[in-house]
């Protein structure tokens, strides 16, 4: 018992050493960069330590990401030369359109909204979102 105890906790320091250590020699490697360096990024000192807890989770999220976007990709497959044939009018392109445009004008007001509340941006007096 103690043996199996002991067994699987060697297995995750050793699971954890090997997700901890590239985000530890990344972080090493973009330390020792030039300030001016334009590949240099701002990352946080406690970031490779919560690595074990995120990386697992964004794989998760990747993996379903992937299945779901494959089978939309699929479905498009099938029934996009169905529209093609019996709609003669492109209407899809232009509801596509129409939706793209209200996504992103939504997320460009909430993220503008969040920047001003964090102090980031000014507030425009020429156009009020």
């Amino acid at each position: 018992m103690i043996y199996t105890y002991l067994r699987l906790g060697s297995c995750a320091i050793i699971a954890i050493f090997f997700i901890i250590g590239p985000a530890l020699y990344a972080y090493r490697v973009n330390d020792r960069k030039a300030p001016d360096d334009p590949s240099k990024r701002d990352y946080s000192p406690y970031a490779p330590w919560i690595t074990p807890i995120s990386l697992p989770l964004l794989l998760i999220l990747y993996g379903i990401v992937f299945v779901v976007s494959s089978l939309a990709f699929g479905m498009f497959l099938i029934l996009f030369p169905f529209a093609l044939l019996l709609f003669r009018k492109p209407f899809l392109f232009i509801w596509i359109s129409e939706q793209a445009l209200k996504i992103g004008n939504f997320a460009l007001k909430v993220n503008t909204k969040i920047l001003r509340a964090m102090g980031f941006y000014p507030i425009s007096t020429s156009n009020p979102t």
